[in-house]
């Protein structure tokens, strides 16, 4: 593993980046219930206001089930929901795990991530099934989640609040993440960032970074 020396810490978002996810999964369960009750879904629906609410703790979890089913006409069972709205996420790969750890004996590392209860409970499940871990703060320094922070990436403030906490200059971190919206929030805060943008980019940067 190579780390370059120019860098003092490591912001890791959390899909796409740690843990596998199948966003078109869920959307294509979305998307059959609209057609059956002719709903025009002319957006993805992760671009929804409902969804950005829930993001940034606005409404708690029975309310987004509940917007979710006036928005789609459609009656679910709570359950029912969780799953279809959890299908998106996948495995964490140990070796993501392993890296996590290897570079915390050296660096201080950080989650930034923009979830939602309903996912961050999931995950933590996946995490425990997977790897043993309880929390990601067995993982991580410090875990940061929109849903708790009030705001969301790619608002610059988000990333703002994360230096804040943990006293860092942005100009001496690196930034992960797979969406690149949220890579140009984190470099107009001050981060260097490097777009996760196919399954072994993560490991790969850490493998050839110099």
């Amino acid at each position: 593993m190579k780390i370059d020396k120019n860098t003092d810490f490591f912001i890791f978002d959390l899909g796409g980046v740690i843990i596998d996810l199948d966003i078109p999964f869920t959307i294509n369960q979305l998307q059959q219930i609209a057609l059956k009750n002719s709903i025009d879904l002319y957006e993805d629906f992760m671009n929804h206001p409902v969804h950005h609410a829930y993001e940034k703790g606005e409404i708690d979890d029975q309310t987004f089930r509940d917007e979710l089913k006036l928005v789609f006409k459609h009656e679910w069972p709570n359950q029912e929901v969780d799953d279809i709205w959890n299908g998106m996420l996948g495995k964490i790969p140990q070796e993501k795990i392993q890296l996590l750890k290897d570079l915390r004996k050296t660096h201080p590392i950080y989650m930034l991530s923009n979830t939602n209860g309903i996912h961050f409970r999931k995950v933590e499940e996946i995490l425990l099934e997977g790897s043993g871990h309880k929390s990601f703060e067995e993982l991580f320094d410090r875990v940061f989640l929109s849903f708790e922070m009030g705001c969301r990436k790619p608002d610059t403030v988000i990333y703002e609040k994360v230096l804040a906490e943990i006293g860092q200059e942005g100009s001496r971190g690196v930034f992960f993440d797979d969406n690149a919206s949220n890579i140009v929030g984190a470099r107009k805060a001050g981060l260097r960032a490097h777009h996760i943008d196919h399954p072994t980019a993560l490991l790969d940067y850490f493998a050839n970074v110099h």
